[in-house]
């Protein structure tokens, strides 16, 4: 398949990358912002053993976050291959393997030392892993691969976003969905830590982005994550989900 991969099987220990970390672990800024109505509020996960495989498709996340709310709106199926764009942890790679039988993940990372902290001690039980080497903003796929693609938090760094779209529009299978979630520019790009090495967009400049690349029934959902603070309250952050279909 022209992949350059990495497996890892040890125990869960999920880990986060140095710019996903400034961006997500000090939010003294969003302290004020209006919490999400409880029809939104996500219940305690079932013990995924015992759940037949409809119970699978449709069991809501274990946790009322950004990672977790873009795996459910992904359409996944048996069989299915699933990329994800630069993960940052692996938190919530079980609640995947849950929402189909026999799915196959994907990861994309640039160095090796960032995907082995993130990755290194995770227990994968069986499930198939792979990690891809990204060079030069390309992904070592082939065309027409993969049924879905996902990525959270990363378009702020991308040097060229339409370069990145395009390679995932090239990957995905006909039909396959691309969804991208990301806090826009009018939140974010005020907060003085994120000044230097982020690029906020505007909803319908990540729209266009979509459309150059070649996705069409692009869609836009507007949704409320919970996090914890640094004083280890909760709080709830805005953020978005743009997604195309091949």
């Amino acid at each position: 398949m022209g992949l350059s991969t990495i497996r890892f099987s040890v125990k869960e220990n999920p880990l986060y990358v140095k710019a996903y970390s400034r961006y997500f672990s000090i939010l003294p800024e969003l302290r004020n912002v209006p919490q999400e109505t409880n029809n939104n509020t996500m219940e305690e996960q079932e013990d995924p053993n015992i759940l037949t495989p409809d119970q699978k498709i449709n069991a809501r996340p274990p946790k009322n976050t950004l990672i977790f709310k873009l795996i459910q709106d992904l359409p996944l199926k048996t069989n299915a291959r699933v990329l994800e764009i630069t993960p940052a942890g692996t938190e919530h790679l079980s609640y995947l393997f849950q929402k189909g039988e026999n799915i196959s993940y994907f990861g994309t990372y640039s160095t090796e030392s960032a995907i082995t902290d993130a990755f290194s001690a995770y227990k994968a039980d069986g499930n198939a892993i792979e990690l891809i080497k990204t060079t030069d903003n390309k992904l070592n796929s082939k065309d027409n691969f993969f049924d879905c693609c996902f990525t959270e938090n990363t378009i702020y760094f991308w040097p060229d976003p339409l370069t990145y779209l395009a390679e995932s529009y090239r990957v995905l299978k006909p039909g396959g969905k691309m969804n991208l979630a990301f806090v826009e520019k009018n939140f974010g790009g005020d907060l003085p830590w994120t000044q230097l090495d982020f690029t906020f967009y505007e909803i319908d400049e990540v729209k266009s982005f979509f459309k150059k690349s070649g996705f069409s029934n692009i869609e836009v959902k507007k949704m409320m994550e919970t996090i914890m603070d640094q004083n280890v309250k909760e709080i709830s952050k805005p953020f978005i989900v743009v997604s195309g279909q091949k």
